[in-house]
């Protein structure tokens, strides 16, 4: 095992894989802000629908 600087613990590579998985998340934040927002969306939009049609049956 590798390691850059004495008494450093974890190796290089990881090091490496860590700091372009975090770029990664950083650049397409906004892709997952978003997809999270249309997720929220759909289940209040689905509750509301079920909740409308609960509401509708018990007074027919």
């Amino acid at each position: 095992m590798s390691f850059r600087k004495p008494g450093s613990q974890a190796p290089s590579g990881y090091r490496r894989w860590v700091k372009d998985a975090a770029q990664w998340v950083y650049r397409r934040r906004h892709i997952v802000a978003l997809n999270a927002l249309r997720g929220i969306s759909y289940a209040a939009g689905t509750s509301s629908v079920g909740l409308i049609a609960v509401w509708f049956q018990s007074r027919h």
